[in-house]
């Protein structure tokens, strides 16, 4: 029986488990992300603040973000796990299944074309089959679809309600800062223009003084 089952079902009885492994492993990472990306502005994780330090470091090199959901969907798929990227992660499972047909089918047609016979050929075609169909139901079972959405909606309140208006008041302080160092910078021009203005005047006024005084005294003697 053990025979049976190592000859048809070996290897795709691995790679169904593994499908299953993936399906489990999504459901477990796709819950820690939503757990972290809830903690909005309080004890952040890894994460989280890999997230603001990329929104930070956008502001700080003049990229401008204008469609913050495109931004928390692009961060998103380029977060790793394991050296996977999340958006891999998320249709891992569902490729996986892919692949185990497409090998059971390849496998059973190389199979017959070289002589075997047709009811072996079938039969690991069926294996194949049977392993994907479980990984299919264990992704089903395993359902993060929702949880995916669910931390892009957190994600999405965290950037708009913390991240987005803590920026914008920077900015804006600065830009405050800066008019009011100009109008300072302009109030002492103007006053420096005023003082040059005072001292010709008073110069020219020295003047004219000498020339009445000297013609004053030129009739008087």
């Amino acid at each position: 029986m053990y025979q049976i089952w190592a000859l048809y079902y070996g290897e795709f009885l691995v790679l169904g488990v593994w499908g299953i492994i993936f399906a489990l492993a999504r459901k477990i990472l796709f819950g820690g992300l939503c757990r972290d990306a809830a903690l909005g502005s309080g004890n952040k994780g890894r994460m989280l603040k890999a997230m603001t330090l990329k929104f930070e470091k956008s502001y700080e090199v003049n990229v401008g973000i204008y469609d913050i959901g495109v931004f928390v969907r692009k961060y998103l798929c380029q977060e790793k796990r394991f050296g996977i990227s999340l958006g891999q992660w998320k249709r891992l499972p569902e490729r996986w299944t892919g692949i185990v047909f497409g090998v059971g089918l390849t496998e059973a047609a190389a199979l017959y074309y070289l002589g075997y016979e047709g009811a072996f050929c079938l039969n690991r075609f069926l294996a194949a089959v049977t392993a994907a169909a479980v990984v299919r139901v264990a992704a089903l079972w395993f359902e993060s679809d929702s949880l995916w959405e669910q931390a892009q909606v957190y994600l999405l309140d965290y950037v708009s309600n913390t991240l987005y208006p803590r920026q914008m008041h920077v900015y804006e302080g600065f830009e405050g800062k800066e008019e009011s160092k100009e109008a300072k910078k302009q109030d002492i021009e103007e006053a420096l223009e005023e003082l040059d203005t005072g001292l010709i005047l008073e110069k020219e006024e020295e003047r004219i003084f000498e020339e009445v005084l000297s013609d004053f005294l030129g009739t008087s003697t």
